[in-house]
């Protein structure tokens, strides 16, 4: 696997990602997009909530967007 994905990264010219990275990624996504952490912590397999806020990174303006909500 190692092999193959190292053959598909240097393919597609990408340098410094790992396999792992995509759950970072995934996690990210589904919070930037609504979904609630509870769910997103049962689709990474987390069995704590601390571990899936290591995962679940919120880009700035996700979090402008969350507090303008008030207004």
């Amino acid at each position: 696997m190692k092999k193959a994905w190292a053959g598909v990264l240097q393919a597609a010219q990408i340098e410094n990602f790992r396999w792992h990275d995509m759950r970072h990624d995934f996690a990210s996504q589904l919070v930037m997009r609504g979904v609630d952490l509870n769910t997103v912590r049962e689709l990474m397999g987390h069995a704590d909530m601390s571990m899936t806020m290591r995962y679940a990174h919120l880009a700035p303006e996700v979090k402008m967007r969350a507090v303008e909500m008030l207004v």
